[in-house]
């Protein structure tokens, strides 16, 4: 018993009427006192659930956290992968591509030197050509001149012949004349 208690019991047994009044503030007190014991123990009951709740939530965001952070790791190296593999194939494709480009520049460079040598031989058979073509030339001319000489020579000696063979023909003609006009003489 409280002191509060032996105060109430001390008081209820000097007035009666009090007695009755302290018996109601007694019961009022005790069921007040259910009534505080229940509250406090709903309010602990509450707590617990509220705490059993929050220690639900926080273990069940606890696990996302990890899950998230787990997620966000796999993906931090999935990204660096892709990036790597990215990059790996860049790196591939740039020396693809430079060695493409050197190829393709070496294959000019022989295509050049080719072109140069093909326009020297072709230069070199012109020139061998135009020199062979003067001197056919120059042979052509000297067979021409020699062919026109001979013409004009064998021209010159037919005119000749045919002149010495007239000359011939007139003597003849002018003997047999003579001799014709000497043969009517005579008859």
């Amino acid at each position: 018993m409280t002191e509060f208690d032996a105060r109430a019991d001390g008081e209820t047994r000097s007035d009666p009427d009090r007695h009755g009044e302290n018996r109601h503030l007694k019961s009022m007190i005790a069921a007040l006192r259910l009534t505080l014991e229940n509250g406090e123990a709903e309010r602990d009951a509450v707590q617990q659930r509220v705490r059993a709740a929050y220690e639900g939530q926080l273990a069940e965001l606890q696990a996302t956290i990890v899950a998230l952070r787990a997620a966000l790791e796999d993906s931090r190296h999935e990204g660096r992968a892709a990036v790597e593999r990215a990059v790996a194939s860049s790196a591939d494709e740039i020396a693809q591509l430079r060695q493409t480009a050197q190829v393709l520049r070496d294959a000019m460079e022989d295509m050049r030197h080719e072109h140069r040598q093909e326009i020297q031989r072709v230069s070199a058979a012109a020139q061998t050509e135009t020199v062979q073509l003067h001197a056919a030339v120059r042979t052509l001319r000297e067979q021409l001149e020699e062919a026109a000489f001979h013409t004009r020579a064998q021209r010159q000696e037919g005119l000749a012949v045919a002149a010495g063979e007239i000359e011939e023909l007139k003597a003849t003609c002018h003997a047999l004349r003579h001799e014709l006009d000497r043969a009517r003489g005579r008859e």
